[in-house]
């Protein structure tokens, strides 16, 4: 045993506080004590893993040997589980950890509502045996699992920035760890199991993004599936709503390409957008033009004739317009303009659609007389 010297305020020296701390850090060393967390809560048919280490005293470590079993209890008289006899218990389970090395962690199976009670973790050995009633792990068991995580819990960024959402949900069933699913797949996903710090563990999935001004308003949600023992499942969802604000610049939305046959019209679908100061500017004096290059004008909806037709609302941004009697020679690079009144005129020239006219065009009365001759 260690002596511990008695010290007055005039001989504290640094020999002294030495000796007093290897004399406190002896007396704490030995402890028994067990370190389990204070609450878990379970999906009603799931399993529990209960993370579980323990100390004794030290004259007792001797004792902890390969004749050790682990209980579990619910009150001084009552046996939960026992490792020795795991398939009897009241509670089936498995021991996961080596008592040998003080490591109690255990599994419960099948938890059922009635199990939410207070534990407390017994070792009991040939020579030595202890009830560790100082630390007791409450249980909750629920018939509705648990709802995730989202991190952050908002979304508001600007157009361009990279985003990362972190789904977390409680994965108290090791065997059965929920799956966590996102409802859009927006870019890279990353899963994985993590620890916290009471040593239960959390599932993860991280979402990685860059942010669009066509996510703007979506939802975007987390669900978590939580298997049971019996093969059913249970799920809870966890939800944001994206709001991603932008600066437009001058742009066109179209498709890259179309084809269309020789003598038909063509449609091209069309939407555009402007620099935030120039939107007020889009009204009623709009007008579209149809340009392949500089200088020539193929379309222009003030003066359509025959050529084709405006069929989108310029004041709403859409320039959808249908090109009349296309031809081999019209397969050319097409790109949109705006003219207003109020001086605004720009050509959208970085989105260009690529019309393809192929093929022959036949009258009816051609087609049939091309029958005829066969």
């Amino acid at each position: 045993m260690v002596k511990c010297p008695s010290l007055t305020v005039k001989q504290f020296s640094l020999e002294h506080i030495q000796r007093f701390v290897s004399c406190v850090s002896a007396a704490l060393c030995g402890q028994f004590k067990t370190i389990i967390p204070q609450t878990i809560e379970v999906l009603s048919g799931s399993c529990v893993t209960i993370p579980c280490s323990f100390d004794v005293e030290t004259r007792f470590n001797s004792n902890i040997d390969e004749t050790c079993r682990a209980l579990w209890k619910s009150d001084v008289q009552t046996v939960v589980f026992d490792s020795s006899n795991p398939q009897s218990s009241t509670i089936q389970g498995e021991l996961k950890g080596n008592l040998t090395r003080k490591d109690c962690t255990t599994t419960l199976n099948n938890m059922r509502p009635e199990h939410s009670k207070e534990y407390f973790f017994r070792v009991e050995c040939n020579n030595f045996r202890h009830n560790f009633h100082d630390q007791k792990l409450h249980i909750s068991v629920t018939d509705v699992p648990p709802t995730p995580t989202l991190t952050p819990s908002t979304l508001k960024v600007e157009e361009g920035t990279s985003v990362s959402l972190k789904c977390s949900a409680p994965a108290p069933c090791l065997s059965h760890p929920p799956a966590l699913t996102w409802s859009f797949s927006l870019g890279h996903i990353q899963e994985s199991l993590q620890e916290n710090q009471d040593r239960t563990k959390v599932q993860t999935s991280v979402l990685t993004f860059t942010a669009s001004r066509l996510h703007h308003g979506k939802e975007i949600s987390c669900t978590a599936i939580y298997n049971k023992q019996d093969g059913s499942s249970q799920s809870n969802s966890t939800s944001l709503t994206a709001d991603i604000s932008w600066s437009a610049p001058f742009m066109t939305f179209m498709p890259q390409t179309i084809e269309v046959l020789s003598g038909s019209c063509v449609t091209i679908p069309c939407s555009f957008d402007v620099e935030d100061k120039y939107k007020s500017k889009v009204d009623e004096t709009c007008e579209a033009v149809w340009k392949y290059d500089q200088w020539t004008v193929v379309f222009n909806s003030r003066t359509p004739q025959t050529t084709g037709h405006l069929i989108g609302n310029l004041k709403n941004k859409d320039c959808t317009t249908t090109l009349n009697n296309m031809r081999p020679e019209n397969s050319k690079k097409y790109f949109f303009r705006i003219e207003c009144n109020n001086n605004l005129k720009q050509d959208f020239k970085t989105t260009q659609v690529d019309i393809s006219v192929t093929g022959r065009f036949y009258s009816p009365s051609s087609y049939t007389s091309v029958n005829n001759s066969l």
